[in-house]
């Protein structure tokens, strides 16, 4: 089945150049999952499949990273919609995260599924998890049917629609429709949507360690429209190189966009005495 998936992605950035073959591992649609339960940040032991949902929905995400809070907000947003269906919701932290940061970040982002800790990656390894956050949806025989890595854009309605293809209330066609929507005909139409595409990939690129590459996909996006985004992540990737004044001024636009972006002064600390 056609799909911008995760697996479709990550070979996409490795044909380009763009990812080192290290780093393009994944898991296949298709593999079996374990069934097992793990330790819950709120107490007790919640499992991680359901036996008599139709969908398991599973999120992996990091407390200390915004995009993964946005995610979990888009989530939050997918539990609402799709309440009352047949899908199991959780979501998967690693065992080396801070309890407190984990809780805050699901209060702040509204979810109701439980929080799983992932003793000793496991999970993660299974499933060969590199990049965050990544939402993986299986059936009820816990057969892994999808790996959907974040996108800004459309991320809700890319997994709701996916879930309600497995649900059966929706057809390739709609999942198609909404992982890649029709282009538009007017030549150079939609300047932000691609120019946030371009922010994107240079986030991931900046957090797979390609910062000359991300600088070249920020840059992109910069051409494309100046969206607030850009300077906060195009001054990252910028004090990951070592090219700190460049990285200020990047860093001093982004603070008039963004000022409370904790990945600001994260980038600021990069250059610091430099």
């Amino acid at each position: 089945m056609p799909r911008i998936s995760l697996h479709s992605a990550l070979v996409i950035f490795l044909a380009m150049g763009l990812i080192p073959p290290a780093a393009a591992a994944f898991a296949e649609a298709g593999a079996q999952l374990e069934r097992v339960e793990l330790p819950a940040i709120g107490g007790g032991k919640q499992p991680f499949l359901s036996s008599t949902a139709k969908v398991n929905a599973f999120v992996f995400f990091r407390a200390d990273q915004e995009r993964s809070l946005d995610a979990l907000r888009q989530m939050a947003a997918c539990e609402k919609a799709l309440a009352g269906k047949s899908v199991h919701w959780v979501a998967v932290v690693s065992d080396s995260a801070s309890p407190a940061e984990v809780k805050a970040m699901a209060a702040g982002a509204g979810i109701r599924m439980p929080v799983l800790v992932d003793q000793g990656d496991k999970l993660y390894e299974k499933l060969q998890i590199r990049l965050h956050p990544v939402v993986g949806l299986a059936d009820g025989k816990g057969v892994l049917k999808a790996l959907e890595a974040y996108r800004q854009l459309d991320y809700g309605d890319v997994i709701q629609t996916q879930i309600r293809f497995l649900l059966g209330e929706v057809d390739q066609a709609a999942v198609d429709h909404a992982v890649a929507p029709d282009a538009s005909p007017l030549p150079g139409a939609d300047p932000v949507k691609k120019a946030m595409r371009d922010v994107n990939m240079a986030r991931t690129l900046i957090e797979i360690g390609q910062y000359e590459q991300a600088v070249k996909q920020a840059q992109r996006a910069m051409e494309q429209a100046p969206v607030p985004a850009v300077f906060g992540v195009l001054g990252t990737a910028y004090a990951r190189l070592g090219r700190c004044a460049e990285a200020k001024r990047m860093l001093d636009q982004a603070q008039k966009f963004e000022p409370a972006s904790a990945a600001i002064p994260a980038a600021r600390a990069l250059c610091k005495g430099k």
